[in-house]
């Protein structure tokens, strides 16, 4: 595990509609609840609120301290708000250093400059940026780390398999010939991109024409069934 990150909260008393007020002041509401401990509302700085996504995101244990007391804990969700983008809640989950648990943490490529396929201006393109793994929260690496260094050309690859894991971490639903990385040609990846803008494009063209001709029938039924009422009101009169 990584340094750890570290986080003093406040005990909160707002609740429901006084929540607004909070956040007006720059206090972020959070919430801390785990399966041997009853939930508690907490409060936090919008800085603070920042700092802790930042360092931890969703696979990093948080050491929360609140009135002199210690507990560790996972981020489990943020919300934020749609424009400012700040931070509207969080909320924590409590877990013990010696539980087992299972998170996401991202795939990190390093020595890319350092390989001949980066030397000779091809790319070095991840394939997948987080892996599920299952492990203590005391033995949870904050990322793993992929060895890019020995890719040399065109059509290399990188598979799970050459992936060093961390003792005491397990990948979960492992693959060892899953690709996490390869080498392209930028000739060839751009037109790899454009065959995929095309695909994607002629996709959204197939799907706007169903919906049209979906909008058609529809409009054609209720036409229809509409018709025959018209006449039995014609005849009653």
């Amino acid at each position: 595990m990584s340094d750890k990150v570290t986080l003093i909260v406040e005990k909160r008393e707002a609740t429901g509609k006084k929540v607004a007020k909070l956040r007006q002041d720059g206090l972020v509401p959070a919430v801390v609840y785990g399966s041997d401990s009853e939930p508690y509302n907490v409060q936090l700085s919008q800085q603070d609120a920042q700092r802790i996504v930042r360092e931890a995101g969703r696979h990093a244990p948080v050491e929360l301290t609140l009135g002199g007391k210690t507990s560790i804990a996972l981020i489990k969700s943020v919300d934020r708000a749609p424009a400012r983008r700040d931070i509207t809640h969080i909320s924590f989950q409590h877990v013990r250093a010696d539980e087992v648990v299972t998170t996401e943490v991202p795939l990190v490529l390093i020595g890319e400059s350092e390989s001949a396929a980066a030397k000779a201006g091809l790319i070095i393109l991840p394939t997948i940026e987080q892996v599920e793994i299952r492990a203590k929260v005391s033995a949870l690496p904050d990322k793993i780390e992929v060895d890019a260094s020995q890719l040399i050309e065109h059509g290399d690859k990188l598979l799970m398999s050459d992936v060093k894991i961390p003792s005491g971490v397990e990948v979960m639903d492992y693959d060892p010939e899953l690709v996490v990385a390869s080498v392209w040609e930028p000739a060839a990846l751009e037109a790899k991109n454009a065959a995929a803008d095309k695909a994607a494009d002629e996709e959204r063209e197939k799907e706007a024409e169903a919906e049209a001709e979906a909008d058609v029938t529809t409009e054609t039924v209720t036409d229809d069934q509409t018709e025959p009422t018209d006449d039995k009101s014609e005849t009653k009169e």
